[in-house]
């Protein structure tokens, strides 16, 4: 079960949903660090998903899967997910880890887990949109 990390900006969901997802020693503060050389715009200006070429330079097999089929997840055991949203209220996107328990949201007073029906029942009716697809995350053998 992922242990989950508070965010401690606006805009470091990111860092703290990787450090979720890769679990003890990639912590806050490393992925801080080595987070750093990863490009995080193209010259356009739009954002790059650098965690996904992160998490394979670290040895994590990764995949993207379809949200729609994010309600079978929790059988999976071994894979986690990292899960996009865009919202519209606020004029950002926003990160969350998903295990086997449910949606681990590093924004402020999110609880530990909370399941992903009732997570996107919660986030729907605020206008969140959802991403298409998901990142589903094989964990390494410890």
């Amino acid at each position: 079960m992922i242990e989950r990390i508070p965010q401690r900006s606006e805009d470091d969901c990111v860092i703290c949903v990787v450090a979720m997802v890769m679990g003890a020693p990639y912590s806050y503060e490393k992925m801080l660090i080595d987070s750093q050389p990863y490009k995080k715009t193209c010259t356009d200006g739009t954002s790059i998903a650098w965690w996904e070429r992160y998490l394979v330079d670290k040895g994590f097999q990764i995949q993207r899967c379809l949200t729609s089929s994010l309600h079978l997840f929790p059988a999976t055991r071994g894979v986690v997910g990292i899960l996009g949203m865009d919202m519209p209220h606020l004029k950002r996107g926003h990160l969350v880890a998903v295990d086997e328990c449910g949606i681990i949201d590093p924004a402020d007073n999110a609880p530990d887990h909370v399941s992903i029906p009732e997570y996107f029942r919660a986030r729907r009716a605020q206008g969140v949109v959802f991403q298409d697809d998901f990142l589903a995350v094989r964990l390494k053998s410890r």
